[in-house]
């Protein structure tokens, strides 16, 4: 989801209104009594029986990161992911399957990334380039100068002292005082940082373990100059501040690589579909960004969003069953540089945003899914809860007042549609996969992969066969911070 944000708003763990049976799935409750299986008959019966037995999702997952590797968005490994998951979808029977395009901005590829210390200790650092951010064209030297300190004053004596240095992000102080004050003094911190002329720009790694981050934009960063930059292993970092620290100077060789293209390039959206067999013109979108950052192969972000809704789709489709409405599944891109592609699909359909049921994204990695934030629409919960009630004794029952916007639903709620994300145990996604070089097939949890493609299939197809519209309004959100991306 673009690492530029991730806050929860009116966060409100309230439960479906439908009641959960009391017993797990296939266990009785009690000693003496006998679990009955549910009979495949219904709809959603035969589209849960058919991801059971026939389940494709964790091959294809598979194929994706290992065969095809990491995706990421302007490259040709992307554009290999869109040709291949297309086949996909035409195999299963998905009709008006298609690619549309979009304008993206130039494409960029990782080059060499080395960085060394030049006095004390000689270490070799582990680095890796920001993405979209320049490169030193060779060997860069410089002084390191740690942009921290116990107060914000002290911070702001380093102004005028920055050109041609190496600034390593630092801790800033607690929130104290006037938060108007305090934005002021900082605006004015990052104005120096971005006109002073500093040679490069470190940051730490927000994970411990050696395991890295990455992000980037070609539309750059507010507060970031444009500069060579990179994020660097958390424990070489604190290296660093205690050499500072005991030798009050430091010095540093950086070289990176990384390029951006000349001319831009174009990115896209992969698009399938079931048509209804009622209300064809009435949609329910199923959504996953097919993009990844190019550390790992992008197994859980999002690797497995990706291959859970279009398996959502097989499945429906291979139970032979006819949505009333049509249920199409999105495969977007440029979700990690700032949701460009739903962003694309919004601006590209918007004669059509009113004929959209609901939308529904899965991109929080290879935990069991629980239920679906409600992005503030308390008005839709019953709506919802009727949806994922055939989910409940699979522990689908979260409904959530909570909201962001680092994530392809938002272009949608920003519309009044009723658009959902999926809620799903963290497992080890924020402290080790999310954006890392760890993000690979190994770290996927199969069970709760299959399970998830479940609940985006059953989820849709209850709101596919409903009889009433979700209603569209404009959600008015509390002001946020900026935003951090799945």
């Amino acid at each position: 989801m673009p690492r530029l944000i991730f806050v929860l708003v009116a966060s409100v763990a309230l439960l479906a209104q439908t009641p959960a049976p009391a017993m797990q799935h296939g266990k009785p409750t009690r000693e003496g009594a006998e679990y009955i299986a549910a009979v495949a008959t219904t709809s959603t019966a035969k589209v849960i029986a058919e991801i059971r037995d026939h389940q494709q999702a964790v091959s294809n997952l598979q194929y994706l990161c290992d065969e095809i590797g990491p995706r990421l968005t302007g490259s040709a490994r992307l554009v290999t992911a869109h040709e291949w998951m297309e086949g996909r979808m035409k195999s299963y029977g998905l009709v008006n399957v298609h690619r549309e395009a979009y304008d993206f901005g130039p494409s960029w590829t990782r080059g060499v990334e080395t960085a060394r210390i030049i006095n004390h200790n000689g270490l070799n650092l582990q680095v890796a380039q920001m993405a979209w951010s320049p490169a030193t064209h060779g060997p860069l030297k410089g002084e390191v100068v740690l942009l921290g300190g116990k107060t914000l004053e002290e911070m702001l004596g380093l102004i005028g002292h920055l050109k041609g240095k190496i600034v390593l992000m630092g801790s800033f102080p607690k929130s104290e005082g006037d938060p108007k004050g305090r934005r002021e003094k900082m605006m004015k911190l990052f104005g120096a940082i971005r006109t002073e002329g500093i040679a490069a720009f470190l940051m730490g790694s927000e994970k411990e373990g050696g395991f890295l981050t990455m992000t980037g934009s070609p539309k750059g960063g507010r507060f970031l100059p444009n500069v060579p930059a990179a994020f660097m292993n958390r424990e070489h970092v604190n290296i660093l501040k205690r050499l500072l620290e005991k030798h009050g100077s430091l010095e540093l060789e950086l070289n990176l690589g990384g390029v951006a293209s000349e001319k831009p390039v174009q990115a896209y959206n992969s698009i399938g579909e079931i048509p209804g067999s009622e209300r064809p013109e009435e949609v329910v979108i199923l959504g996953a960004h097919l993009d990844s950052w190019d550390l790992g192969t992008g197994a859980t972000d999002n690797g497995t969003g990706s291959v859970a809704v279009v398996e959502a789709l097989r499945a429906i489709q291979a139970a032979g069953v006819k949505p009333k409405r049509t249920i199409r599944v999105v495969l977007f891109s440029g979700e990690e540089q700032g949701i460009f592609g739903s962003k694309a699909y919004v601006k590209a359909h918007k004669d059509e945003l009113k004929n959209i049921q609901a939308v529904l994204i899965d991109d929080l990695g290879t935990g069991k899914v629980r239920g679906f934030a409600m992005e503030g629409r308390e008005d839709l919960r019953p709506f919802m809860a009727e949806a994922i009630a055939p989910l409940n004794e699979m522990g689908v029952r979260e409904l959530p007042l909570e909201a962001s916007e680092d994530s392809d639903h938002a272009p949608f709620v920003e519309e009044g549609i009723p658009a959902f994300f999926s809620i799903q145990d963290n497992e080890d996604y924020f402290t080790a996969t999310h954006h890392s070089q760890a993000d690979t097939f190994e770290h996927v949890k199969p069970e709760a992969l299959v399970e998830g493609a479940t609940a985006m299939a059953v989820t849709s197809l209850g709101l596919a066969d409903m009889g009433p519209r979700l209603p569209h309004k404009m959600v008015e959100m509390v002001e946020k911070q900026a935003p951090v991306s799945h």
